[in-house]
């Protein structure tokens, strides 16, 4: 991947032409990022970009960087959307990092007889500069950021809430490997000494900002799916689905208020 970055070519494309003599420049970057690579810095920061929900999408250091296990979330909503018999949907995404839930969503339905109109937040600018380099880079024309802590700048309703907020526990981060916790942001990363402050949060605020038989669609963590029913189950929401990821750990929570 390293070297298709530098010297702009595919996979293949390297394979066919195994022979090709490196100039000097070409070398001597190689060397610089395999270098870098080295001290455990993400392959993802190196090449500037990701692969998600099977398109590309540009991540800029000092944002999370998109996970797989995020993919089960997208189907989740996907799968909702398409069964439900309603035309247009206003959805709110809660940390939107590099926007890749949005984009997916909006890029899944172009052609479809859904309408979506999207609103994606988040507190970080520089977040909010790669979401936009995203937006701009697919032409989504039906996404709207809005720099917001949680609910802060939000006045609209809406029919899906979703959030895939920071839920790693502090205690939890000297496990964690080199590559996240040197180098990703820690603010991406950590919900308090439980894990769960954010999603209390949202859960506690959501209420004013549903529409009638509004869903939340939630990533959780692997250990985290009772301790959140049970928090969401204080605050009267019913739990509509759980689903679980390509390890068999609990990873999408679907709640009603």
């Amino acid at each position: 991947m390293i070297l298709g970055k530098v010297l702009t070519c595919t996979r293949i494309e390297l394979y066919l032409n195994f022979n090709k003599l490196l100039t000097r420049n070409e070398r001597e970057e190689i060397k610089l990022l395999i270098k870098k690579r080295a001290t455990h810095y993400p392959l993802q920061y190196l090449l500037g970009e990701t692969e998600f929900y099977g398109n590309k999408f540009f991540v800029n250091e000092g944002v999370l960087i998109p996970r797989p296990e995020t993919e089960i979330l997208v189907d989740a909503i996907i799968l909702y959307i398409k069964k439900t018999n309603k035309s247009k949907w206003k959805i709110l995404d809660i940390g939107t990092g590099t926007g890749i839930i949005p984009i997916s969503l909006s890029k899944y339905f172009a052609e479809n007889k859904n309408e979506l109109s999207l609103i994606a937040t988040d507190f970080s600018e520089e977040a909010l500069e790669n979401s936009k380099k995203n937006i701009e880079f697919h032409n989504i024309q039906n996404i709207k950021l809005v720099q917001s802590n949680l609910f802060e700048n939000i006045a609209e309703k809406f029919d899906i809430i979703i959030s895939n907020p920071p839920y790693i526990q502090n205690d939890e981060m000297k496990n964690l490997s080199k590559e996240v916790k040197k180098f990703e942001p820690k603010s991406a990363l950590l919900g308090g000494k439980n894990g769960l402050d954010f999603y209390n949060k949202i859960l506690k605020n959501s209420g004013n900002y549903f529409n009638k038989n509004g869903k939340i669609f939630f990533e959780i963590g692997g250990n985290q799916k009772d301790k959140i029913i049970d928090l969401a189950k204080k605050l009267n929401f019913t739990i509509i689905d759980t689903i679980k990821d390509y390890n068999n750990f609990y990873r999408v929570l679907v709640l009603e208020r």
